[in-house]
């Protein structure tokens, strides 16, 4: 199925080479060249000594030029690049570093992010104080053009235009591919990244996962959802962590929730989660299959499936933008308060609620519009009644406000 080329041999690693290594990353890669190769050379910078990384590339059937770039390549850090003949998916090939990994601290690295020369250090760094810790940096991820792509959106290129406009050298780079229109077209080189020219071409992407750690601070405080930090674009911990709950779950064969299932089980065996600007990176931009809603979707109904947990449940409530991340978070703790302190007095509202919440995922799953939302549960008109009675008694606690409102847009709906 595999293929190895290294500039070592897993077969002549002995115990002392083991005792030496501290840190080993894994980076999957399917098509990204050259991004990948940005990437391996922002790991030649680092300010670590290399003599105690490992680096495995796992190309997963790669039709670019890969395999042959990296022929030849011989780094400072120890190098191992395994190549699959047939894609297995990103669980798989993930799981497949990790059965080589011999290091005390597993970091996973998207092929695509680029990291300044402290990345490793910082991350190696956090470890040595507590040894349940799992460190992201994916959630101080900025955006960076490296390469540019024929079959990037119209507004993206015009994005490109508008930040090098100013720089003749880059404009004329963008000129030399509108000539060609070549795929992956390098806009940058190693020089620009080593004098820093490539924060030129890097900004700001406001996403869901910059928006946690502004709105609860690097620790989470008061997220409900702590285990979504464990994104594999750049997150770090103890290998030992690892061997306790075991890998990545290989049913997730498609895209997404791989990563948050693993982080799930992660955190309920006692994981603390950080997302640290100190270990931050450069997630070099590319074209993006249109087709990956439908694959996540899919695999978050495996997610809940394997986990029928409430926290696990509420996630269709921002999947299906009834409710914005920040706003889902507030209604969780909010019900969750609502059972502990009054969970007799509501079991009717519990059990329409939860009635609720799964007819909200099944509609997800079968791509449906969320209207009329108490139709599409099969609510009579007696448990419509009753929701609204039990809507109306939790509105007189004045406390659960969000709560109320969500199941009053439910209603609406």
């Amino acid at each position: 199925m595999f293929t190895y080329m290294t500039n070592d041999s897993f077969k002549t690693r002995n115990t002392q080479t083991s005792k030496e290594i501290d840190i080993s990353i894994i980076i999957p890669s399917h098509n990204k060249f050259p991004l990948n190769m940005f990437t391996l050379y922002s790991l030649e910078k680092q300010h670590f000594d290399l003599s105690k990384v490992e680096v495995f590339l796992l190309d997963d059937a790669s039709t670019d030029q890969t395999p042959t770039l990296l022929n030849n390549y011989h780094p400072a850090f120890h190098f191992y690049y395994i190549r699959c003949e047939k894609n297995i998916g990103r669980a798989k090939i993930r799981n497949l570093g990790i059965q080589h990994a011999i290091g005390k601290i597993i970091i996973f690295l998207d092929a695509e992010m680029y990291v300044k020369p402290t990345f490793i250090r910082n991350h190696f760094f956090y470890h040595q104080h507590k040894d349940n810790l799992i460190v992201t940096g994916a959630m101080r991820c900025k955006a960076l053009y490296s390469c540019i792509y024929p079959s990037f959106q119209p507004e993206q290129l015009h994005d490109i235009k508008e930040i090098i406009k100013e720089d003749s050298e880059l404009s004329l780079r963008f000129s030399q591919w509108l000539n060609t229109l070549t795929e992956a077209y390098p806009l940058l080189t190693f020089q620009d990244f080593d004098n820093g020219d490539f924060e030129i071409v890097s900004f700001e992407k406001s996403s869901w996962f910059t928006l946690i750690p502004e709105q609860y601070g690097p620790e989470l405080e008061g997220f409900s959802f702590p285990w979504m930090a464990f994104l594999t674009g750049n997150v770090s911990l103890r290998k030992n962590l690892l061997d306790k709950v075991g890998g990545f779950d290989e049913e997730f064969v498609l895209y997404g929730y791989e990563d948050w299932e693993l982080g799930y089980r992660l955190f309920h065996s006692g994981a603390v989660y950080i997302a640290s600007d100190k270990v931050s990176s450069f997630h070099q931009e590319h074209p993006i299959s249109s087709d990956k809603w439908h694959e996540a979707i899919e695999n978050y109904y495996l997610f809940l499936t394997k986990h029928p947990d409430i926290d696990v449940l509420f996630l269709g409530i921002e999947l299906s933008q009834l409710a914005s991340l920040i706003e889902m978070n507030d209604i969780l703790i909010e019900y969750r308060s609502l059972l502990e302190n009054h969970l007799e007095e509501y079991l009717v509202f519990n059990t329409l609620f939860i009635q609720i919440l799964v007819t909200i995922v099944l509609l997800l799953k079968i791509d449906c519009m969320h209207i009329n939302i108490l139709g599409a549960a099969g609510f009579t008109e007696k448990q419509r009644n009753d929701l609204i009675q039990e809507l109306s008694k939790l509105k007189k606690l004045n406390s659960y406000n969000k709560l109320a409102a969500f199941i009053g847009k439910i209603i609406s709906s």
